[in-house]
């Protein structure tokens, strides 16, 4: 039963009930994914089988084994085509994101080129969504015993809103496609979870993921450059590290240390005693912001 273990995790299920959909799935962008997976998947021989696998995870979502029981169909290939046509537009973002889950996706060489053709269609009908790229990890298993090195899945793709294009392809999406380096796979999970806690409007989880990924960057970077260092050091010390180390002159301190300023001052990483913490959207959209900037600027400099 692995198939159930990512079930839940998905575009809609990552979102506060409350919330809409800032912007309605256009039916030209579900048209253009559906003909994109028949393209793709057809040419492996199971592209049956990928659609048998999508109607089954979509079915384990929404628990009920029709997706669509006002229209008549003969199959499930059938009923997971009709459900897609219509469905709300965080469900078939749910769909998108199950591409990559399926066995059947396996079978597709091109998975990179798969994410940015979907990332295009987003761009085309001018949709504030963005796809996470796949990424895969070299893994040594023992395999009849032997040590035998295996490629693996090491994240898989995810739909993220893009509020402003112009930060996004300067720094967002630069700092994502860094973080897929399977050496910052932590700082990867971690700016994801800040993404995902800033649609959700839980803005001071947001703060304290940004300071995390900022941490666990420029510790990879002091492993990669052999600079000693502890676990339980602070973002403080771990920055003066890197700028002393390099050639970035000390007036920098102020800026990239904002990161883990932001989190310790206004997350819910430390306890708010008395005084409540509300933390404003702008302020979490700018926290996002300035660590991928951060990130990007740092092992631009170091590494």
């Amino acid at each position: 039963m692995h198939f159930l273990q990512s079930i839940f995790d998905v575009f809609s299920k990552r979102k506060v009930a409350s919330q809409n959909v800032p912007q309605p799935i256009s039916n030209s962008f579900r048209n253009r994914i559906v003909l994109l997976c028949r393209d793709v998947i057809e040419p492996t021989g199971y592209i049956s089988d990928f659609w048998e696998q999508v109607h089954q995870k979509l079915a384990y979502l929404h628990g009920t084994p029709v997706l669509s029981p006002k229209i008549r169909s003969s199959n499930n290939i059938e009923d997971v085509l009709h459900f897609l046509e219509s469905c709300e537009s965080d469900h078939f973002l749910d769909f998108v994101e199950y591409i990559f889950k399926v066995d059947a996706f396996w079978r597709v060489n091109s998975k990179s080129e798969f994410v940015g053709q979907i990332n295009s269609f987003f761009d085309v009908d001018n949709l504030p969504y963005f796809l996470t790229e796949y990424v895969e990890v070299e893994e040594q298993r023992e395999y009849r015993g032997q040590p035998t090195t295996f490629r693996v899945v090491g994240a898989y793709p995810k739909v993220v809103l893009r509020e402003n294009r112009l930060v996004h392809s300067e720094a967002i999406a630069p700092a994502l496609h860094l973080l897929t380096d399977p050496a910052f796979s932590s700082a990867n999970s971690e700016f994801l979870e800040a993404l995902q806690d800033y649609r959700k409007k839980d803005f001071g989880d947001c703060l304290t993921k940004c300071g995390s990924a900022f941490e666990s960057v420029m510790k990879v970077i002091c492993d990669k450059k052999k600079w000693p260092y502890l676990q339980t050091d602070t973002a403080s010390t771990l920055l003066n590290k890197i700028i002393t180390q390099t050639q970035l002159d000390t007036f920098f301190t102020q800026p990239l240390i904002l990161v883990a300023t932001l989190r310790n001052r206004l997350s819910t990483a430390h306890g708010a005693g008395t005084i409540s913490k509300q933390v404003p959207q702008h302020i979490a959209q700018f926290a996002i912001n300035t660590t991928a900037s951060a990130i990007l600027l740092l092992v631009e400099e170091a590494l």
